[in-house]
């Protein structure tokens, strides 16, 4: 399974003991109110000390952009990312425990836990402990939570036959592509059901052709393909509700892998969390909202860490 390579080198790379500047506050920028707002955050990492960095926030059941100034992030820090706040975790849909803040950004008594190179402002991140409620691997991908989130619990067993059906469905959407049987020889193929609420029996699948050199930190060299496809059953047969597949230039395919799912509005239907990303590039996160019938991206945020303004 692929990691968050790119990710967690960036902040090691930027990692300083020089300390940030004092707080400037944005100019112009639309900065987001959080009274009422729930917190999204990327927990991250080794599973003994998480990372934990804000993604997004929810307010009316829409998932959007958190934006806050200098003062405003520092402001932050000093209370969601206080020692000893805990934060609900989730994966696939399961709330997993909690997440508890173990040293925040601008400790007093310290330096910053990281800065990013030739960035003034950056998007504050925490150290954790994991509370988990069942035994997790060693690097860890969850959600995390300023408030809790109630999810739908499905007791349907799960059927099998998910790679045979995500073979079937995956060399259907290939052909309607143009995506030749010698652009999938070598990729690593997956599939599996997510109980996320859509559909006639509450659950996806997911199934995918990627490369496994698929990584970021590469340059990307000759041809490659990508294929990731989700479909619900209806009436007994399975229809696509969302595809991206794409053959060409190593260096111009975007990759994407279904991250994680959560119910992030309380309608009952999760929102997919998606990794995106290029060769050689700092990867986004995505989230496909299910809309009539099919499902949608919403919302996409980098994970570049800097909030400095780019030039226009």
């Amino acid at each position: 399974m692929r990691r968050l390579v790119g990710i967690l080198g960036l902040v090691a790379a930027a990692s300083s003991c020089d300390r940030a500047p004092a707080p400037e506050r944005a100019v112009g920028s639309q900065l987001t109110d959080l009274a009422g707002a729930t917190v999204l955050f990327q927990v991250f990492g080794p599973r003994e000390t998480p990372r934990i960095a804000p993604m997004a926030v929810v307010r009316g059941g829409v998932v959007e952009r958190l934006a806050l100034d200098a003062a405003g992030w520092r402001e932050f820090d000093a209370t969601v990312f206080a020692p000893g706040n805990r934060l609900p975790v989730y994966r696939n849909g399961v709330e997993l425990g909690a997440v508890e803040i173990s040293r925040g950004m601008w400790p007093a008594d310290s330096a910053p836990l990281y800065q990013v190179a030739g960035c003034r402002q950056v998007v504050p991140h925490a150290l954790g402990r994991l509370q988990a409620t069942v035994a997790l691997e060693e690097s860890i991908e969850l959600l995390g939570s300023s408030q809790p989130m109630a999810q739908r619990v499905d007791t349907r067993a799960i059927p099998d036959g998910a790679e045979a059906q995500g073979r079937t469905l995956a060399s259907a959407i290939a052909a309607g592509s143009g995506i030749g049987p010698e652009d999938l020889s070598g990729l690593d193929f997956h599939a599996r059901w997510l109980r996320t609420g859509a559909g006639a029996n509450g659950r996806t699948l997911v199934t995918s052709y990627i490369d496994p050199n698929a990584g970021d930190l590469g340059p990307g060299a000759g041809n490659t393909a990508i294929l990731l496809a989700l479909a619900e059953d209806s009436a007994g047969v399975l229809q696509t509700t969302y595809q991206h597949a794409v053959s060409g230039e190593s260096r111009t395919v975007e990759f994407q892998r279904v991250l994680n799912h959560a119910d992030l509005n309380g309608d009952g239907v999760s929102e997919l969390i998606l990794e995106v990303w290029r060769y050689a590039g700092i990867p986004s996160l995505a989230v496909l909202s299910r809309q009539p019938g099919r499902w949608t991206e919403t919302f996409r945020v980098g994970t570049d860490w800097c909030t400095d303004e780019r030039p226009k």
